[in-house]
């Protein structure tokens, strides 16, 4: 399998907090993977370095064969890297349709271009029959639904998803789980970030777990999950086995 993105030997501090400790792992193309790990393992800070928020200390990052270090977040976004955030970001003063448009505007040099990815946009994540709607209306699920859709138009390579299951019920939980297969089937290859291991197992192809800021283990979510130090680390003494 091809590696669409590297992280070798990462590492990144904050003052005196080792935030991301030598850290070493890949994201093959068109994989779901899941990465883990308790709060404060370094997940955010992961995404922040591979998004552009923060540069690494040391160590390495690689996309697509190209090397990442100051490239600024608007050249990462144009070289095919997207990330949705834990609280979504609507533009609450526009329509769903505009707040996509708008984005993939800056992404097409024609407006019939832009305004035609929009509307497939709008198909695949379900908003074309509230496409008018105000961003402002939208309920928790739609407003991370959306953030999705906006991502999707900068016509990504790698899409982040950081906890976008966090405060929906069990119902939009599986709606939303079935907009990332959807996104996926399309190509996208997915980095997902969460706590909800019944979700994690259900869509994962494969899991990275972190501890720490430190690389714990990888492989199939069960398979993970059984582990000792995992069990220790993260899912504690009297977690029972996920069952699909």
């Amino acid at each position: 399998m091809k590696a669409i993105m590297q992280l070798q030997d990462v590492d990144k501090s904050f003052g005196g907090v080792h935030a991301i400790n030598h850290l070493s792992f890949d994201i093959y193309e068109g994989e779901i993977l899941g990465l883990i790990g308790p709060n404060g393992a370094g997940k955010s800070t992961c995404v922040n370095l591979i998004s552009g928020v923060y540069a690494q200390d040391s160590g390495t990052i690689i996309f697509n064969e190209k090397k990442l270090l100051r490239q600024s977040i608007p050249d990462r976004a144009f070289m095919g890297i997207a990330r949705t955030f834990q609280s979504p970001r609507p533009f609450e003063g526009l329509s769903v349709f505009d707040s996509v448009y708008t984005i993939a505007l800056l992404y097409n040099r024609r407006m019939k271009d832009a305004e035609k990815a929009a509307q497939e946009i709008l198909e695949l994540t379900s908003f074309s029959s509230i496409r008018n709607l105000p961003c402002s209306k939208l309920p928790i699920e739609k407003r991370k639904w959306l953030d999705m859709a906006r991502c999707l138009a900068t016509r990504p390579k790698l899409l982040m998803l950081d906890e976008c299951l966090a405060g929906l019920t069990p119902t939009e939980m599986d709606a939303s789980l079935a907009l990332v297969r959807r996104i996926n089937a399309t190509g996208i290859t997915i980095l997902f970030i969460e706590h909800v291991m019944a979700a994690v197992t259900k869509l994962c192809h494969r899991v990275v777990v972190l501890n720490e800021g430190a690389f714990l283990s990888q492989g199939a979510p069960l398979t993970v999950m059984k582990e000792t130090a995992v069990i220790k680390a993260y899912l504690g003494e009297d977690y029972e086995n996920v069952e699909n």
